[in-house]
């Protein structure tokens, strides 16, 4: 783990190409030569790059960054130590920076480059006008989006980036020059903020790939697509393009659209399609007999795609055809004209090009901007024989022992010219393509050079399978090496867990690999939806990274990347980065909970103290917003637009629902644990009264005494109430609803035998993490375990080692922080299973309750705040237990046994651990027994 500093001094300025600076979607090459002459002492490098960087030392991979911050006007500085990579004598630094803005162009932070290297903390190299650059126009051809709102997918002409430029025997040539812009550190904008965590490792094992299978691509779809080369991607440019189809008869034809940028397609003068951007929905073209005039006005982005229609896979789609004019013999090409004075809002189907300069526009194979929507259309037919090389339209599948996060790394031998197409995905879809989700394209587009080429993929990403598929080959093309460049997050302390129950540990090494692709996550700092992080499903990450990894500063750094994001109101936004914002509120009552979940972990009473503050502002927040009529909230669901919901449903104008007030309670008593531990008993009264009275106003509000359940809303409402599971599961979880009620609640949404849920909510993984904490708590243990059980191995995707994303989906649960997908259980395991769990902070008392109904043995090391304690039980074939509890550090066990199971359970105890005696309520348990 280690921790991270700043220099000694902040040197050096941001750095970059003053052509490209006002330049969405631009890579720049940069690169530095220095002298060491002290190999082996420690060496640091600091960086930091607009929007992200790839970072090489004498020629080998070393990092990519920065992670974003969710300030639009600061950046992150990553902390590299490069003391391994050097050598004596002449080395390279080499970096290749991205430069993009969000769809609507608008980034706040410079372009460029910003870096600093001290050795033995004498500076030795920076950022400055000294350093070479190269415009990286190699890596900007028209390509997609990976989804609609995400950034570009990858684009490489080898043939025109300079060979080995970061290996120290380059030599820069006449293409080379130096920036030309600059700007000094600090201003708004550039500023520079070090990153409480080091940035994620490369891991030096290289997983291996193995072939999977090779073969043809067959069944190509028919297919045409439209181009504006000259489309400088200018704020609200229009450009237009039109083409001819003809017909015997009228009739409808299905066809697929897929465009990234704003459009309307006509087809004669009726409107076909008309949108923002499309990805494959079915669209319909009515056609008439005989010639039928299809027009597509469209703002194109810089690089964009264009427009890309597969027509359908029948008789007449097959042998459709388009014709440049009305006349049979003209070339199945588009006519182009733009940029128009015309707008896309006023853009009608009497565009006339007579008068316009027309440009012609010819589709072809090697032109095609989109092959990953051709390509999902394709057959791909298995050849059984071994693969050696591969010619047009070969493909070749390799895949990993399990999905992996970060890059894949190959090296092709092929001819000038020749492309290839590079897929990365988690998994396999019908067709036989890969698939990274619904409407992702994972494709990347290499033009090839002469002889080898080098093919990095360029942001991290998961991956379980690569396909090389081979678009255009004069000659047998060879993929000579591909391994698999793994970021992980370096853990020293690792915890074990095993057991007698296969399933459980699966289960165990499922979400131990989970918990390392999350760990190592890096956020770019654009406006993509799928970077967003939100509160609960970092609360539940980093209470899973402190029980598995011991990794108390992981959880802590993250929390306080929430409470620094904390607006001035009390409001904490999601970590969004770009100009995007997004709600979450209703993450926000789960702000308590980490804290103090935080310090039970690490026992770090400064970092506690440090939290009451941001903990104050909030809760002031959350009681500004309560009605003066009811005392509750009410409006929340129609006031903020909230994202990764918790709960949906259609709330009205006035409604109060139950399950934001219920958490409201929970997130008062959590509070008021806080407050209690900080010596601040006024506080924590006033949490514990308010909470009170708003479960009492809550339960005359929405309680329902006929059935005994909440409704989602008031029942003086003219709509009938809806008792839904996750209001009611809200009310006991905060407290409103009693344990009294459990039983009724229990039945009323789940069966005690398979299939155990009666309602779709509990499938969600928000649910079930806080569903299995509230059961656990409450002492349901023997059914709660059952029904842990079926739901984690119904989420069980085998083949790649992963989470399915839910129950009824093929697809694995993508590395986000997002809708509960890095949610996994492993806490469960060591402090249900293998009984260990917290009783006093940092681990100085443990409670021990080992599952003894659930499984035969249980083992495992756990690691806490100062130290590592063993823990070891087995049922014996006489009925008796044997524990074996060892620690380095004094730590006192606390049992939660009877007397009669301590009696007859052998302890073998370490010289630092200290037995007590069990909870008095257990001794009474004993006596009843005794007496009945």
């Amino acid at each position: 783990m280690g921790m991270v500093k700043l220099p000694s001094q902040i040197y050096g300025e941001w750095i970059w190409k003053q052509s490209l600076a006002d330049r969405p979607d631009s890579y720049l090459l940069m690169r530095k030569e220095f002298v060491c002459s002290s190999v082996g002492l420690e060496t640091n490098l600091w960086i930091s790059a607009n929007c992200n960087y790839l970072l090489f030392v004498n020629g080998r991979f070393a990092g990519f960054g920065p992670r974003a911050h969710q300030n639009c006007g600061t950046s992150y500085i990553d902390q590299h130590d490069i003391t391994y990579y050097l050598e004596s004598g002449i080395n390279v630094i080499a970096v290749q920076v991205y430069y993009t803005s969000d769809p609507e162009s608008r980034n706040r932070r410079v372009p460029g480059l910003w870096c600093q290297v001290e050795s033995s903390g004498q500076e030795i190299l920076r950022s400055d006008r000294s350093w070479f650059i190269h415009d990286g126009g190699s890596c900007c051809g028209n390509r997609p989006r990976i989804s609609p709102g995400l950034g570009m997918t990858q684009y490489l002409n080898a043939e025109l980036m300079p060979k080995n430029w970061i290996n120290q025997m380059f030599l820069p040539d006449s293409t080379w020059t130096h920036p030309d812009w600059s700007k000094p550190v600090g201003e708004f904008g550039a500023r520079l903020e070090l990153h409480p965590l080091p940035p994620p490792s490369i891991n030096d094992e290289h997983p291996a790939f193995t072939v999977e299978e090779h073969g043809k691509v067959g069944g190509e779809p028919n297919w045409t697509q439209v181009l504006f080369k000259r489309a400088a991607g200018e704020s609200g440019e229009t450009y237009a393009a039109a083409t001819y189809l003809f017909c015997e008869e009228a009739q409808e034809l299905p066809v697929k659209l897929f465009t990234d940028d704003p459009f309307k397609l006509f087809c004669n003068n009726r409107l076909a399609a008309d949108a923002a951007c499309r990805c494959g929905e079915d669209d319909l073209l009515l056609l008439e007999p005989g010639w039928n005039r299809l027009l597509l006005i469209q703002n194109p982005s810089r690089h964009s795609m264009g427009f890309l229609i597969i027509f359908p896979d029948t008789e007449f789609g097959r042998e459709l055809r388009i014709y440049q004019d009305m006349v049979d013999t003209t070339a199945p090409a588009w006519s182009t004209v733009g940029p128009l004075k015309l707008t896309l809002a006023e853009a009608t189907p009497s565009l006339n090009f007579t008068r316009l300069q027309v440009t012609s526009y010819l589709p072809h194979l090697g032109d095609l901007t989109d092959p990953a929507s051709v390509l999902n259309s394709c057959r791909f037919e298995s050849d059984p024989s071994p693969a050696k090389s591969l010619g047009s339209c070969d493909y070749v599948l390799f895949r990993l022992d399990t999905l992996r996060y970060g890059f894949a790394r190959l090296t092709i031998d092929a001819s000038a010219g020749d492309i290839v197409d590079i897929t990365l995905g988690m998994r396999r879809n019908s067709r036989g393509f890969i698939s990274s989700g619904e409407q992702v394209k994972g494709t990347g587009t290499l033009i090839c050079r002469a002889g080898r080429n080098d093919y990095l993929t360029c942001i991290p990403g998961d991956c379980f399978y690569v396909m090389v598929s081979v678009r255009k080959a004069s000659r047998r093309i060879t993929v000579d090496n591909i391994i698999f460049e793994e970021l992980y997050r370096l853990e020293r302390r690792e915890c074990t867990f095993s057991s007698s129950d296969a399933l459980l540990n699966r289960f165990w090494e499922v979400g131990r690999q989970t918990l390392r692709r999350s760990a190592a996550f890096v956020p770019l700092s654009e406006s993509r939806p799928d970077h967003d992080c939100y509160m609960l499903d970092a609360y539940i990450d980093a209470v899973n990274m402190a029980a598995v990894f011991g990794d108390f500063d992981y959880m802590t750094a993250r929390l306080r990347q929430f409470i620094d994001a904390q607006l001035e109101n009390g409001d904490i936004p999601a970590l969004t980065y770009g100009v995007r914002h997004a709600s979450q509120i209703h993450h926000l009552f789960f702000l308590p909970i980490w804290i103090f979940y935080n310090y039970r972990f690490s026992a770090n009473r400064v970092e506690l103290e440090r939290s009451v503050s941001a903990l104050d502002l909030t809760r002031e927040y959350f009681e500004a917003m309560l009605d003066e009529e009811t005392g509750l909230l009410v409006d929340v669901e129609t006031r903020f637009g909230l994202h990764s919901r918790l709960s949906y449903g259609e709330f009205q104008e006035g409604d109060i629902p139950t399950y934001l007030n219920a958490m409201f309670c929970r997130f008062l008593l959590s509070a008021a644990d806080v407050y209690r531990v900080v010596e601040l008993p006024d506080s924590a009264y006033h949490c514990i009264r308010l909470a009170q009275k708003i479960a009492q106003q809550l339960t005359a509000y929405n309680y329902d005494p006929e059935v005994e359940l909440f409704s989602r809303w008031p029942l003086s409402q003219k709509r009938e109430p809806d008792h839904n599971l996750f209001a009611n599961f809200c009310a006991m979880f905060g407290g409103v609803l009693s344990l009294e009620s459990f039983e009724h609640f229990f039945y009323s949404f789940f069966n005690y035998d398979p299939p155990f849920d009666r309602s779709s909510e509990s499938q969600h993984p928000y649910f079930h993490f806080l569903f299995m904490e509230m059961l656990f708590a409450i002492g349901q243990r023997d059914w709660a375990f059952r029904y842990f059980r079926d739901y984690w191995e119904r989420r069980l995707c085998d083949e790649s080692g992963t989470w399915r994303i839910s129950l009824d989906s093929k697809d694995p649960a993508p590395t986000k922080f997002s809708d509960g997908s890095c949610v996994s259980p492993n806490i469960f395991l060591l402090r249900e299973v293998l009984g260990i769990r917290i009783a006093e902070a940092g681990h100085s008392v443990i409670y021990f309750n080992p599952a003894l109904n659930l499984v035969d043995w249980a083992e495992g090391t756990l690691t806490m705040a100062r130290g590592r304690l063993k823990v070891k039980w087995e049922k014996l074939d006489d009925g008796s237990l044997d524990v074996t509890l060892d620690s380095n550090v004094p730590v006192k066990i606390l049992p939660e046994m009877s007397h009669r199971l301590i009696s007859n359970t052998t302890f073998r105890l370490g010289e630092q651990v200290t037995l007590l005696n069990p909870p008095a309520e257990l001794v009474e348990d004993d006596e009843g027994e005794a007496e009945e």
